[in-house]
């Protein structure tokens, strides 16, 4: 593709969304210049066959001469593009590519969720699609949830304030643990997946009421990561605890004498209200975690830095074992070293890797 010269800029600008797909922005851009998606696309650098993409299953790549096209019909900076368009360079085409636009399916673990309807309201006559780093988001400012579940699900969370809170938790948590906190929370979901499963923990108690309170029973899958969401990220904050002193080479609260993992799993069960409920079987799971997450640092060494201290809370956590790679977005559970999954038998098998048999 040759460039003559810059692109005008159009003259209505869509408003930026941070997270928001290619896709969709181009979509937004053009119906707000009267435009129809193949003619915006064909002008930043499209072959005349393009055909409209859908921001719900499909992404568009551009190469680097059609993302400086784009910056330049839409008025704004290639960097400020960027830190919107969170997906924008993720593109294979290069410079000397004759097609520099190209409209790519979204792998089936990796499709865009819409975002909160009352986020767009007045911002946008289209539907807003973004990248999405799990299967579903929470918005705090107008407290929904939005998910895909064989279409498109905006849950008000005014009966469940609680869920809310624990985003609010759980931002604070990434914000102190750096990256490895995805791993964590993955690993806290898959937590929470197995009691649910195996019916242990909350599935009576808090679990069912949500369940109530959404109107929909144990059938509905997609709500799971909702209704036990709030437990989740409790369980990582403790995670986080735990891995901060393993970071160091130190037990858990630093290694004094009685701090077993069993202190650690029922410290967890204080923490969620349900001593009871660990008791008789939910720390299986946890066990199952702490067998992935074991302290491989020797003894003589842990005991020749006994006075060094656990990981301040305010500095990022690094990588740790198992999770030396955790891919920023697709399906949270792939992130999770647990064997089990959502809506797959619990059998003996899946704890194959630690030695533990389900209940």
């Amino acid at each position: 593709m040759e460039i003559e010269g810059p692109l005008a800029r159009l003259p209505r600008p869509a408003v930026m969304v941070r997270g928001e797909t290619v896709a969709s922005y181009l979509w937004r851009l053009a119906e707000r210049n009267g435009m129809r998606f193949e003619e915006l696309a064909r002008h930043i650098g499209a072959p005349r066959t393009i055909r409209p993409a859908d921001p719900r299953t499909e992404e568009v790549r551009l190469g680097p001469l059609a993302r400086q096209r784009l910056a330049e019909v839409s008025g704004r900076p290639l960097a400020q593009l960027a830190q919107a368009l969170v997906s924008l360079e993720h593109s294979r085409i290069t410079a000397r590519a004759r097609r520099q636009v190209q409209i790519e399916p979204w792998p089936e673990n990796e499709l865009s969720v819409q975002s909160c309807e009352l986020c767009a309201a007045g911002r946008s006559e289209r539907p807003v699609w973004r990248v999405r780093g799990e299967q579903w988001a929470v918005c705090v400012r107008h407290r929904r949830w939005t998910a895909t579940a064989g279409g498109n699900v905006q849950i008000g969370l005014e009966q469940l304030p609680e869920v809310v809170d624990a985003h609010v938790r759980r931002a604070r948590l990434e914000r102190r643990t750096g990256p490895y906190a995805r791993a964590l929370m993955a690993d806290a979901q898959q937590v929470a997946v197995y009691w649910w499963q195996c019916r242990q923990m909350a599935w009576r108690g808090v679990w069912r009421s949500r369940q109530e309170a959404l109107g929909v029973d144990r059938s509905a899958l997609w709500a799971v990561p909702l209704v036990v969401y709030p437990e989740a990220v409790a369980v990582a904050e403790a995670m986080a605890v735990r891995e901060r002193q393993r970071a160091v080479g130190r037990s858990f609260a630093g290694g004094p004498a009685g701090w077993s993992t069993g202190r650690w799993t029922a410290w967890v069960g204080e923490r969620l209200g349900m001593v009871e409920e660990m008791a008789d079987g939910g720390h299986r799971a946890l066990e199952a975690w702490l067998m992935a997450h074991r302290n491989t640092v020797p003894v003589a060494a842990r005991q020749a830095q006994q006075e060094e201290r656990a990981v301040p809370r305010s500095v990022p956590l690094p990588l740790l074992e198992p999770h030396r790679v955790i891919a920023p977005h697709g399906r949270l559970e792939e992130a999770s070293c647990l064997p089990w999954r959502l809506g797959s038998p619990m059998t003996s098998t899946s704890f194959g890797q630690q030695g533990l048999a389900a209940p």
